[in-house]
């Protein structure tokens, strides 16, 4: 192997070794500058070119999903941004940091031992990735968007109000359980409260109708809402827990019987990717080859609640690069991401998607993250957006991503323009996932959803749900995405420039491009994350059919019932809570 002058272009070259470098090869003196250079001059990427540096220094590669930012650094800001260093994560035992130029002296590591008062572990990033996790590390103490000195601390309520205390109890518990909404809602003269965890409704207790009328009030006052009138409002509050910042955009809804209010919970400190979504890495291959184009239009599709945002999301955390301009139009704007863009969408004040989006090809972007194709003004501009050399991504509601195609065409886009621009669909939806501590092999006797998994495809479930603590005896803890994938290929191509919208005769046309949702199901069946009977609630009887077309198996009864829910252990019993309740901090607990 050759060896170069520069460390950097000797590591490039463990990987390109055919590559030949001139001898007097000038390699620039800034870090971020000499990696791009090399990456360039190898024709890899930055993390490439990271996973070649780690090789040749012993190393492991970091990744910025990892990235952890905390409420104090182990190192100071000056010392961090002139060794190119952040501090990734640290537990108790560890604290991880991510370099640039692994060459470090041993009294740098001896200081990195010292600051950290723990084991030190090192992994390479490219300088521009840890110059995003600086930026975001620091400047969220000063001016991050987020500002603690405005928000309710749930660890530190000294108001032995019993409504403060409830309300603030239940957003603690609704946190610690993962709770993406809080519902309270009249009920039988009081009122009831319940989470929405891993997609579906649990009642976690019930209160006096005095009770209600008080959390009500507190909830409106936090987020500066006018107690009095009986309209529907929408506000924002914001929320501290330890390390954790969270946004709360409520929604407040006079009913017959009362007022409910839902409040939706938006963790700021989360990290997108794909990997941590818990996509297939066949999946993570389809959506990377759908949006590694310069330009062309991506479509995401499925109902509220499927998990359509966080994927987009994710995806621009892969494609967000210093080169490369991202704008986002969003109603509303929920998570913050570094380094983007981000616009709100304002009708009131004439903001509106189409509107925005011309202003927003103005800006010069690389990439647009277009929130809703809503109208037909909309889609037009973002498919002609697609065709002058931009990226869009987008999501459309449709029952499926082939549904994706007439959609489009009756939004009264060109059916040239359509085949021209459009690179790929994805339908989606979230499926709940086995809790690991709990399951159970499957066994005899088998649950009819189970035998006829087995009729169709030859292969029985490899687990089914029991119950445990950790899983608060419901037998599934997370969720997992199933997709249905439709990669446009030049005979589909030419299909939609026939203007064709027969459904029957489009999936046809595309089985050889198209990835079926219940295909997307059945490998999580297969590998024992979840159950068909899972599956069956979110897809019905679509499962079925399509499995049975795929496997030229005859369809079965449409009289499949799912599994009931194991339970180890009898579900927890409602506490009532009324104005002389005292212990409101631990509703989780049986009284």
């Amino acid at each position: 192997m050759i060896e170069y002058k520069h460390w950097l272009v000797t590591a490039a070259g463990r990987m390109r070794p055919s590559i030949d470098m001139p001898a007097d090869l000038a390699i620039s003196h800034n870090p971020s500058d000499a990696w791009r250079q090399v990456a360039a001059l190898f024709q890899i990427t930055p993390m490439e070119l990271a996973e070649s540096v780690a090789g040749a220094y012993g190393l492991e590669t970091g990744t910025i999903a990892d990235f952890q930012p905390v409420e104090t650094s182990l190192l100071p800001e000056r010392h961090c941004r002139e060794l190119k260093i952040v501090q990734l994560w640290v537990t108790e035992d560890i604290a991880c940091f991510a370099i640039s130029d692994p060459r470090l002296s041993e009294e740098t590591h001896a200081r990195l031992r010292f600051a950290a008062a723990r084991n030190v572990e090192l992994v390479v990033l490219p300088p521009d990735e840890i110059d995003t996790c600086l930026t975001r590390f620091f400047s969220s103490k000063n001016l991050g968007s987020f500002d603690r000195t405005r928000a309710i601390d749930l660890l530190a309520t000294n108001d032995n109000t019993p409504a403060v205390k409830l309300a603030s109890s239940l957003l603690r518990m609704a946190i610690d359980r993962n709770a993406s909404d809080v519902h309270i809602h009249p009920y039988l003269g009081g009122g009831a409260i319940r989470f929405r965890i891993d997609g579906r409704l649990r009642r976690i207790t019930t209160v006096t109708d005095e009770m209600l009328g008080a959390v009500a009030r507190y909830f409106k006052a936090q987020a500066g809402l006018d107690s009095t009138p009986l309209i529907p409002q929408d506000g924002r509050l914001r929320l501290a827990y330890g390390r954790r910042e969270i946004d709360v955009r409520l929604s407040v809804l006079p009913a017959y019987d009362g007022v409910r209010i839902v409040c939706r919970l938006l963790d700021q400190s989360r990290n997108f990717s794909l990997q941590q979504s818990h996509f297939t890495p066949a999946a993570q291959q389809t959506l990377r080859r759908m949006t590694n184009n310069s330009a062309g239009i991506v479509l995401l599709t499925g109902p509220t609640g499927s998990g359509k945002t966080s994927t987009l999301y994710a995806l621009l955390a892969e494609l967000n690069a210093v080169d490369i301009n991202i704008m986002t139009i969003e109603d509303p704007v929920e998570y913050v991401l570094p380094g983007i863009s981000q616009v709100q969408v304002n009708e009131k004040q004439g903001m509106t998607f189409a509107e925005t989006l011309r202003a927003i090809l103005r800006q010069d972007p690389d990439v647009v993250l277009v929130g809703e194709i809503r109208d037909g003004e909309t889609a037009r501009i973002a498919s002609q957006a697609a065709l002058t050399g931009h990226l869009v991504l987008s999501t459309l509601h449709t029952n499926d991503a082939l549904g994706s195609l007439p959609r489009m065409l009756d939004l009264g886009v060109e059916a040239s323009i359509l085949a021209d621009a459009l690179l790929g669909v994805v339908s989606q939806r979230l499926i709940r996932r086995l809790c690991p501590a709990c399951r159970q092999p499957t066994k005899a006797p088998y649950f009819a959803a189970d035998q006829e998994f087995q009729r169709l495809t030859g292969e029985y479930p490899a687990y089914h749900q029991v119950g445990c603590e950790a899983c608060d005896y419901t037998g599934f803890s997370g969720r997992l995405p199933i997709i249905e994938s439709l990669e446009i290929s030049p005979q589909l191509r030419q299909a939609i420039v026939t203007g064709e919208r027969r459904l029957e005769e489009l999936t046809r046309i595309a089985a050889g491009s198209r990835h079926s949702m219940a295909a997307s199901a059945k490998e999580w069946i297969v590998s024992g994350e979840t159950t068909p009977a899972e599956v069956q609630h979110t897809l019905g009887m679509r499962f079925w059919n399509e499995l049975a077309h795929e496997h030229s198996v005859p369809p079965g009864t449409p009289g499949i019932s799912p599994a009931p829910e194991r339970t180890g252990i009898a579900r927890r019993k409602l506490r009532v809570l009324g104005q002389d309740q005292t212990r409101s901090e631990d509703l989780g607990e049986e009284p």
